[in-house]
């Protein structure tokens, strides 16, 4: 398992050249460096040379961060600042009982026995058979909404969807820091898909994606290594461009489109978007801008998050459109509980299986 210390090369590989400032949503807001990356490496810096401590403001600079991963993409330095942001918070994690406990609550309650009774009363569609067979991983986004969408979807165009029963992909604990719990759900995937000869695994979830591709730089196992670099990981987006699916919504619908920060590139969804009869797409003012997701779990900074969630609403309401569509579960939570009936919230695939 990775350790602060493990990144010291990368931290100080850091410039501070400021440019993390100019895409920082928390920033922008407060305009106090300890809550953007550059500030937040001096101090992770002091940290491994032993002249700070991980104390709970420390903790608090790193918690305030969206880990939308902004700053990355900004970076001339290429630092993965999530990455190591969720390791700093493990030095905290480890230490701290209060952390610990809402991290059991998380795991039991919101991403077991909540998504678990879901799924009792909405059952898998079977799939109907075909010579090309996928492996779809729907995280929680399956547990709560099933999967019967993507199953529609793929079957219109020739292709079998095998829907083994995945966990959460870890996200929401690796951004806490709760490493040994993320390294848990990872160890789970890998255990599933080794019982199927099926290589290819899609998503519909941006942020799970982006996770289980990563998930081969955080594995410790070299068997399991090599079984990861073997697997082809894909959006479903992408997947319907290299099949030309030419899709028709039974009713002419306005929608608008959020594009969540795990999602590098929007162009394919953005092209199934403006591909399909009956739907009038409305490019959104800040379309790419963070939901503030991190936001919902931190009542005490809702001053900071109320002017980034206002921001994005505003944003969805002026373009009219009668519906807010997004690829991230996580995204699609922040956008239905702030939209105040203002818009309707729905998965890309969920909201297609049901109009076409």
């Amino acid at each position: 398992m990775k350790e602060l210390k493990d990144f010291k090369e990368e931290i100080h590989k850091c410039s501070k050249c400021a440019l993390c400032q100019s895409v920082c949503p928390i920033y922008q807001v407060t305009g106090n460096d300890c809550t953007v990356s550059r500030g937040q490496f001096i101090m992770l810096k002091g940290l491994i040379n032993k002249d700070l401590k991980m104390t709970k403001r420390l903790n608090r600079y790193l918690s305030v961060c969206l880990k939308c991963g902004k700053c990355s993409e900004f970076c001339p330095a290429g630092i993965d600042v999530v990455d190591i942001i969720s390791t700093a918070k493990y030095e905290y994690f480890k230490t701290h009982i209060t952390e610990k406990l809402f991290s059991i609550i998380q795991k039991v309650f919101i991403f077991g026995l909540i998504p678990n009774l879901y799924s009792i009363f909405i059952h898998s569609k079977k799939s109907k058979k075909f010579d090309k067979k996928v492996i779809y991983f729907g995280g929680c986004n399956a547990k709560y909404a099933g999967d019967s969408g993507i199953v529609k979807i793929m079957n219109k165009i020739g292709i079998e969807v095998i829907t083994p029963n995945f966990s959460c992909c870890g996200i929401p604990f690796f951004t806490r820091g709760d490493l040994d719990n993320f390294y848990n759900y990872m160890n789970n995937y890998i255990r599933v898909l080794k019982k199927y000869d099926t290589k290819e695994i899609l998503t519909t979830c941006a942020s799970c994606e982006k996770t289980i591709k990563n998930y081969i730089k955080w594995c410790d196992n070299d068997e399991d290594k090599k079984f990861l670099a073997e697997l082809e990981v894909k959006n479903v987006y992408d997947f319907l461009c290299e099949h030309s699916t030419k899709l028709k919504l039974k009713n002419h619908t306005k929608v608008t489109y959020h594009k969540p920060c795990s999602r590098n590139n929007s162009d394919a969804v953005k092209q199934i978007l403006k591909s399909i009869d009956n739907l009038e797409y409305i490019e959104a003012d800040g379309f790419d801008k963070c939901c503030g997701l991190n936001g919902i779990f931190k009542p005490k900074e809702y001053g900071i998050m109320s002017k980034i969630f206002n921001k994005k609403r505003s944003s969805i309401i002026d373009t009219g459109a009668k519906y807010v569509l997004t690829d991230c579960f996580g995204c699609e939570t922040a956008l239905r509980l702030y939209s105040f009936g203002k818009y309707k919230t729905a998965n890309i695939v969920d909201f297609l299986s049901k109009n076409i």
